[in-house]
C-alpha cells in the first residue's frame, strides 16, 4: 500500500487526506493562502514562517478555535506548561497570563467539519484577518482569482 499522504511544500506537514480530493473552492483557499504567503515581507515572513502558521494564526484569530484554560498554581509554572503545549502542537498558541495559561487551536477545514457556507464565511474571515495584518489581500491573489 503507498503513502498518499500530501506534505506541505513550505514546513512538510501532512496536509489532510480530503485535500485533494476538495472541491476546487477549497483549493483555492489554500492556493491563495500560500500564494500571499511566498508574498510576504520580511517581518510579516518572521512571524508566519509559513502559509499553515499564517491560516492556523488566522483562523485563532477569528475564534474559529477550540480554547482551553489551565490554572497551573503558580507563576514559575505557567511558562513551562504553555511550552509543553507548543511543543505538542507547533500551530497552537499558548498565552500566559500570571499563573493561567490558554491554549487556542484552530479548528479543521475539512469538508466532514466545515460545510461549504460555513467555509465560506470562515474563508471570507480568514481572508479579512490575513489583509489587515500583512497589507496583502488573499482574494486578489493569482490562485483566487483562477476560478
Amino acid at each position: 500500500m503507498s503513502d498518499k499522504s500530501i506534505h506541505c511544500p513550505d514546513c512538510g506537514c501532512e496536509i489532510g487526506g480530503d485535500y485533494m480530493s476538495a472541491d476546487p473552492m477549497r483549493r483555492r483557499f489554500f492556493a491563495a493562502l500560500r500564494d500571499t504567503h511566498a508574498n510576504l515581507r520580511d517581518a510579516d515572513r518572521a512571524r508566519f514562517p509559513n502559509a499553515e502558521i499564517l491560516r492556523k494564526s488566522a483562523l485563532i484569530a477569528i475564534g474559529y478555535c477550540d480554547a482551553i484554560t489551565i490554572a497551573c498554581g503558580s507563576k514559575a509554572a505557567a511558562p513551562g506548561i504553555a511550552n509543553a503545549f507548543r511543543l505538542k502542537d507547533q500551530y497552537c498558541i499558548a498565552i500566559v497570563k500570571g499563573d493561567v495559561v490558554t491554549i487556542y487551536t484552530a479548528l479543521s477545514m475539512a469538508r466532514r467539519a466545515l460545510l461549504k457556507r460555513e467555509f465560506m464565511d470562515v474563508a471570507e474571515k480568514v481572508f479579512a484577518w490575513v489583509h489587515e495584518q500583512t497589507g496583502i489581500d488573499p482574494g486578489q491573489s493569482h490562485e483566487a482569482r483562477a476560478a
